[in-house]
Order: C-alpha cells, then sequence, then structure tokens
C-alpha cells in the first residue's frame, strides 16, 4: 500500500484550519450584527444623512455663485452709469450676503477702489484688509495693491512701504513686482530715505534686461537722489 506524502496531510490540515477559521469569523460577525442590529441601523441613517447633506451643500453653493455672478453684473451696471454710491450700498449688501461666494474677493477689489476714489481710505482698509493683508493669490496681490494706496492716503507710509514690499517679494509677474518696487522707492525716497530708495530703484535696474528702453529712467531717478543727498 503507498503512503500518503506528509506534506499532503499538513496542507489539507491547514486548508481546514483556514477554512474553520473563516466560518468562526462570519459566525462572530453575524453574532455582532444581530447583536448591535440597532446600532448599525444608526450608523446607516447617519452615513445616509451625510451623503444627502455633501449633496445639498454642493448644490447649495453652486446655486450661491450663480446668483452671486447675477447680482455682481447688476452692480457693474450701476458703476457703468456713475450711480457710485449706490454701488457702494449694494456691493456692502452684496459681502454680507454673497460673501463665502467665489465672488467674495472680486467684490472687495471693486469696492475698495470705490472707497479710495472716494477719498475714504479707511473704509477701502476695512473692505481690503481681509485679503490683501497676507497677499498669496492673484487676486490678493491685487487687494494688496489697493490696501497700500489706503495706507498712503491715510499717511501710514511703514504700512504702504511694507506691503507694496511684499507684493514684489510674493508675485510672479514682472510688472507687478516692478511696479511696487518703484512705489516702495517713492515712499523711502519721500520720507528721507535716499539710500533705501536707491537700494530699490538698483533691484529694478537688475530684473531689466540689459537693452530695456526703461533702464534710462530709473538711472536718471538713481542719479537725481544721489545729487539731492550730496548737496
Amino acid at each position: 500500500m503507498s503512503k500518503r506524502h506528509p506534506k499532503a496531510r499538513r496542507s489539507s490540515q491547514g486548508t481546514h484550519d483556514a477554512d474553520d477559521t473563516f466560518v468562526v469569523g462570519v459566525l462572530e460577525a453575524s453574532n455582532w450584527a444581530k447583536a448591535n442590529q440597532q446600532l448599525m441601523t444608526v450608523g446607516g441613517v447617519l452615513l445616509v444623512l451625510m451623503i444627502a447633506g455633501g449633496f445639498y451643500y454642493v448644490n447649495y453653493q453652486s446655486e450661491m455663485n450663480v446668483r452671486a455672478a447675477e447680482s455682481l453684473e447688476t452692480i457693474y451696471q450701476s458703476i457703468s452709469i456713475s450711480d457710485t454710491e449706490g454701488a457702494k450700498i449694494d456691493l456692502a449688501t452684496f459681502l454680507d450676503r454673497f460673501g463665502s461666494t467665489a465672488y467674495d474677493g472680486e467684490a472687495r477689489l471693486v469696492l475698495g477702489e470705490l472707497y479710495l476714489d472716494s477719498g475714504d481710505p479707511q473704509q477701502a482698509l476695512a473692505v481690503l484688509g481681509p485679503i490683501g493683508e497676507r497677499p498669496g493669490s492673484p487676486i490678493a496681490l491685487q487687494a494688496a495693491g489697493l490696501l497700500a494706496q489706503a495706507y498712503e492716503q491715510e499717511g501710514r507710509w511703514k504700512e504702504a512701504e511694507d506691503t507694496y514690499i511684499a507684493i514684489a517679494e510674493r508675485s510672479e509677474l514682472d510688472f507687478q513686482k516692478q511696479d511696487a518696487l518703484v512705489a516702495s522707492a517713492r515712499i523711502r525716497n519721500s520720507q528721507g530715505d535716499g539710500v533705501g530708495a536707491v537700494e530699490l530703484y538698483r533691484r529694478v535696474l537688475d530684473a531689466l534686461e540689459p537693452n530695456a528702453p526703461e533702464r534710462g529712467e530709473f538711472e536718471m531717478r538713481i542719479q537725481e537722489i544721489q545729487s539731492n543727498s550730496s548737496s
């Protein structure tokens, strides 16, 4: 009689053990489910509510964005017919109602600029501050530029200069960097810091091409500052 190989017996035994473990696991899971049927029901209801809530929130935000876009378009029409005072009121109402939408930043830019144009820098600072104090995104950098202008109107020269410098350091647009550095240099020079102004103008020159036509203008400004400092 042929003998069964020992490895075959061990393999068969291992398969039976695995099957037994699986069956035990299924039974335990079934028993737990029966014992916790109420908990599972509540959990299922909560999951459904969470999914439904997520869909509702997405749809709600989408609808709010559509309404915000329509409202902002109406405000632009008011501005186009020079109804700036009415536009200010409408934009303030817009921010209260649609401040959580994707159009919040755009509305703040428009309202901040209207306040600056009407000589009301304090209101401009209040409107632009939430997005302009930490410039990073393109719209935040635009807000920072208006914020710096508001600081200038208020005579807060150090804050204006710091804001312009922040724009120059964080912007990826050459023209935006140049404008910010030039504005900072202008402030430094007006406050008696000719050396600091020259430093910033040199940064502007370093960023320009050797044959850039505007190099002459900035070189002339440097010469004027140095001449005034030595006289």
